[in-house]
């Protein structure tokens, strides 16, 4: 009997009574994995904390010192100018900020000229749409200027600016597209959302072809694939009216690229572009 107990106190399925103190303090110690798991939840806490701080980033404006004993931020000192920036994908948000923008800037001198610097890679065609629709409203003169890089819809943006104050840095990069979409659901959803990227399409080579002074035709042929521009390229389409500045050798690089494309693709659109 003894040595059944003694297995049994081995095996750790009963104490001895002298023992049964150890045992409970043995079974008081036993349960420190979920103190463990407050540590690493508490761990966690603390970098989601730093990723958050190191996300949102020390940005610090400058401040712009006006007269003596005024100051103001920097975006709001550019926007006492007439100067707006258009940058990041045009959702709604950025949309009714740059409409929003326009809009005060007109009721507050609608003689001098609204500078739009853009650095977007594309946006709703809706979004888009609409804020060449307030800019077709305004009477104060409108000029576009690309810097880094203009593409899909918001190229758009850029052409509707006032004939003569479009404007491309010297290392900017524009690319002209046909709307993307998709569809997903019956058969009959999937025409009538295919019917809506087809209007889409044609509203879009619309606006180039007046816009460039192309034939829609032509403008067609450009959009069918992703078309990359330099200034230079984007000068002779009409989509700009100037560059600001020098170009870089880059530019000429692409130029040349593009050139032995057009004489050696078989490719049906490469011949215009």
């Amino acid at each position: 009997m003894k040595g059944v107990a003694a297995r049994n106190v081995r095996r750790g399925r009963f104490a001895p009574a002298g023992d049964a103190a150890v045992g409970n303090a043995s079974k008081r110690k036993g349960p420190s994995r979920p103190k463990a798991g407050r540590t690493r939840d508490q761990r966690k806490e603390a970098q989601a904390e730093t990723t958050v701080v190191a996300a949102a980033g020390p940005v610090i404006q400058p401040v712009i010192q006006i007269g003596e004993h005024e100051a103001t931020d920097m975006m709001t000192y550019l926007l006492q100018n007439r100067i707006l920036f258009v940058s990041g994908y045009l959702n709604d948000d950025a949309t009714t900020q740059i409409v929003g923008s326009l809009m005060a800037l007109e009721q507050t001198d609608s003689t001098q000229e609204i500078k739009l610097y853009m650095n977007s890679p594309g946006g709703s065609i809706y979004n888009v749409a609409g804020i060449i629709d307030v800019m077709n409203t305004m009477k104060s003169p409108i000029s576009t200027i690309a810097f880094g890089s203009v593409a899909h819809n918001s190229t758009l943006v850029l052409a509707a600016g006032d004939k003569g104050k479009r404007y491309s840095m010297p290392n900017a990069r524009i690319m002209m597209v046909q709307p993307m979409g998709g569809a997903m659901g019956s058969f009959v959803e999937v025409n009538i959302t295919a019917a809506e990227l087809n209007r889409q399409m044609k509203f879009s080579n619309e606006l180039f072809s007046k816009y460039t002074g192309k034939t829609v035709e032509e403008i067609e042929m450009e959009t069918d694939r992703e078309k990359f521009l330099g200034p230079e390229q984007a000068l002779e389409l009409g989509l700009i009216d100037g560059i600001i500045g020098e170009t870089s050798g880059v530019s000429k690089m692409v130029e040349e690229t593009m050139a032995d494309f057009k004489k050696n693709s078989a490719w049906r659109g490469a011949g215009t572009m």
